[in-house]
């Protein structure tokens, strides 16, 4: 966390009232939150899935979808099928031109929440008799983990298996896990950067990797940051990857519902969110330091500093990055950084775990070895966070070995193993949250879109970005409208319809129309109008 000397000393601190800087600026402990990121598992049947099966189950799966992807073949328009899956079931999934380590030709997607992999053909046994290659590999995304807890996700996505199970006449033998990423973000490190300096990071680290790979990125004229250290290889049984996820976040632009993620267990505050966002909506993770000038911009007081601010933003007045730094830590505090320390585990290592019976999974059938392996997650992490892989003491005992663990990691293994899972009232509100944000962003690549359109049909211009919007609309024709609505159905079934209710609330007034010119039909967007004055506009 940031500490309390950094608040004070900066100008929006000291303008603020009490009830406004416990609101934005709100402190708490050095936070760690933990969860499972990435889950895949894989599904054996008992059916015979070789080459020259016979099964009648395997062989109306095979020509099933080999008619469905000859749809797809016949039309490169398409890029995938929606497939429902029996009058009797409520479920849609689309099937994509996707294949997974070669074998696992068909692709079945559940939006945002699940792919599930199938294997037509499976080769036989080393000698020639049954094989032991599993038919289906089912990947866990991160959101749905994150939403609705390990155990909720399984079992959403393992009936989705049984569906298609009972769809093809198949009888599914046994479940194992395939691929677990067990990660913990954390605000705890104030200077990533200083800790993780490679002369600390090799005092400090206990482990039998042969190397670590460290990558750095310029930050001013003397500083630097950390993207990430990393351990291993991503095929290695075990890779370990340290790195600053809320840098990630905002680069990639498609995660955006961890801000308040992070903002609900209390890794960041108010101000860091806002901060964030400005960053998100631009993809920019440079653009950091003009954000916390655009939050002094809105919360602050000093005029002649505000006009500065706005200078910056608007591009009217430039300054070299170190300066642009040092201006923006007078007026406004640094943001708390969320790093990520992620334990990338394979089947390969975790077929070796003696698991505990911890509980009675005899009733999972099945999916009994899942539920054990969950069940013993506690033991699981304590061995890859101290034998795999630890952080200790960088000064004591000669032997490594044999130091403590340094501060940092002692808060890690001491994070609650709790299964994330958020209630209603989160979940609701992480779900609008996620989907303006998402709009703005997308609402903002529309609008420069517009203008580069602009120059590149009229040169360079002086018009109004109105005029620049209203050219865009309206030189589209009958097959720009038709290209449009394939786009939209496609994009319908690209998304997940129950992570996205309803109409989302705006907030404004939009009091502009568009004409047809032919029909003379007016479409109108107005918060503001209502139905009878709509009535009389289109009379």
């Amino acid at each position: 966390m940031i500490p309390v000397r950094e608040f004070s000393n900066c100008t929006i601190f000291q303008e603020l009232d009490d009830q406004s800087k416990e609101y934005w600026f709100d402190f708490k402990k050095s936070k760690f939150l933990h969860n499972i990121d990435t889950f895949y598992y894989s599904v054996k049947f008992q059916n015979d899935f070789t080459v020259g099966s016979t099964d009648y189950g395997v062989l109306k799966l095979r020509r099933f979808f080999k008619q469905k992807y000859e749809l797809l073949d016949n039309d490169p328009k398409i890029d995938f099928l929606q497939i429902d899956f029996g009058p009797d079931h409520d479920l849609r999934l689309n099937l994509r031109r996707f294949s997974f380590a070669h074998m696992y030709t068909v692709c079945l997607e559940y939006p945002e929440w699940f792919d599930v992999f199938i294997a037509p053909s499976v080769p036989a046994g080393s000698d020639g008799g049954a094989s032991v290659t599993c038919e289906i590999v089912v990947q866990i995304r991160s959101y749905m983990l994150w939403m609705y807890g390990v155990h909720e996700s399984f079992e959403r996505s393992y009936s989705c298996i049984r569906t298609i199970a009972k769809q093809f006449n198949l009888s599914i033998d046994f479940c194992q896990e395939n691929r677990i990423d067990y990660c913990w973000h954390s605000n705890y490190l104030t200077r990533p950067e200083k800790f993780f300096s490679l002369e600390n990071f090799y005092k400090m680290r206990v482990d039998r990797f042969s190397d670590a790979i460290m990558h750095t990125e310029k930050a001013g004229s003397d500083g630097f940051e950390i993207d990430y250290v990393a351990l291993g290889k991503r095929s290695d049984k075990v890779f370990i990857r340290i790195y600053l996820k809320s840098k990630e976040v905002v680069e990639q632009a498609y995660k955006g519902w961890f801000f308040y993620l992070w903002l609900f267990n209390g890794l960041i505050n108010r101000y860091d969110l806002y901060v964030y966002e400005e960053c998100y909506k631009r993809r920019s993770w440079k653009y950091l330091n003009l954000a916390r000038c655009a939050f002094y911009l809105e919360h602050g007081s000093s005029d002649s500093l505000k006009i500065t601010c706005s200078r910056l933003i608007s591009g009217d007045l430039t300054m070299e990055e170190d300066s642009l730094q040092k201006f923006a830590d007078s007026l406004t505090p640094k943001v708390n950084l969320v790093m990520n320390v992620e334990y990338q585990t394979m089947r390969r290592h975790s077929k070796s775990y003696q698991l505990l019976p911890l509980h009675d999974n005899t009733a999972k059938a099945a999916a009994r070895r899942i539920y054990d392996y969950l069940d013993n997650r506690k033991l699981i992490i304590d061995y890859l966070t101290y034998y795999v892989f630890r952080l200790a003491e960088p000064s004591g005992d000669s032997n490594k070995s044999r130091r403590g663990l340094c501060g940092f990691w002692k808060a890690l293994r001491s994070c609650r193993l709790i299964d994330v899972k958020l209630p209603p009232k989160q979940l609701k509100l992480v779900r609008e949250y996620s989907r303006k944000l998402n709009a703005d962003l997308v609402k903002t690549r529309a609008i420069n879109s517009m203008v580069t359109y602009g120059f590149y049909q009229k040169g360079i211009n002086d018009d109004g970005i109105m005029k620049d919007v209203m050219d865009v609309l309206c030189t589209m024709n009958d097959n720009d409208m038709e290209k449009a609505l394939r786009y939209k159905n496609k994009r319908a079934r690209q998304l997940n319809g129950k992570e996205l209710p309803g109409h989302m609330d705006l907030t404004g007034t939009y009091r502009f129309g568009i004409v047809d010119q032919v029909t003379g039909e007016i479409y109108v967007h107005d918060s503001t109008f209502d139905s009878d004055l709509q009535g009389n506009l289109h009379k």
